[in-house]
């Protein structure tokens, strides 16, 4: 074998390899946008649905959720489901946000419900936090579960069942925060709302993608 055949073998494997490596690094976010390409999303919601909607929210316990709702939750003692973006995954409740290990350990089994922040139903401020990630064989099955926070529009839904009882909250912001900017995290609500913050864009800290959406009435 000479040594320009030699060369230009080399040179292809690399190609080849480093090709594979982008492909398997990025896959989960190829796949995920397809899936959310493929799928039709309803732009708006008439007003005798929204009304229908919240009305949910304030019927009595004991109620079948599963027989006047399309949406079956991974857990229905805690759950999100954000069907916009094919989300449905279980909350792991009161997680701290100071112990890197303890957060990162729960983050594997679902989205992160903040310890000392309020439940569903509640006045105040209910944090999640999940991952938006490329390393998924790294962190876990729900490390991209949060990757399309960018695709929620002013208006879109969020579904959090609890005890078996779904509430539905209505996005009213989205934005994109510095990564060590903590303002939106510490504001006081006087009413029920939950804010979901995850890592912007996917696989970096760099900034924080928060969106904020209040309880239907």
């Amino acid at each position: 074998m000479n040594i320009k055949l030699l060369f230009r073998v080399i040179g292809n494997l690399v190609f080849i390899v480093g090709l594979g490596i982008a492909v398997f690094t990025y896959a989960p976010i190829f796949y995920l946008e397809l899936i959310y390409a493929s799928t039709e999303h309803v732009e708006s919601m008439d007003e005798s649905s929204i009304n229908d909607l919240s009305m949910v929210n304030s019927v009595d316990d004991g109620t079948e959720y599963t027989n006047i709702l399309p949406f079956v939750p991974s857990d229905p003692e805690f759950s999100i489901i954000i069907d916009k973006i094919a989300v449905n995954a279980p909350v792991v409740k009161d997680v701290t946000t100071v112990n890197e290990k303890a957060y990162m350990e729960a983050l594997r089994y679902g989205v992160a419900h903040a310890e000392g922040t309020a439940l569903p139903g509640e006045i105040g401020n209910m944090f999640f936090f999940a991952h938006s990630s490329l390393n998924f064989w790294q962190l876990g099955p729900y490390a991209t579960v949060f990757n399309l926070l960018n695709k929620l529009e002013v208006g879109d839904f969020v579904i959090v069942y609890y005890e078996e009882k779904p509430y539905f909250y209505e996005i009213y912001e989205n934005e994109v925060v510095g990564g060590w900017n903590t303002t939106p995290f510490d504001v006081n609500y006087y009413d029920s709302v939950v804010t979901l913050v995850t890592c912007d864009p996917p696989g970096s800290t760099k900034d924080r993608r928060v969106v904020k959406a209040k309880l239907m009435e």
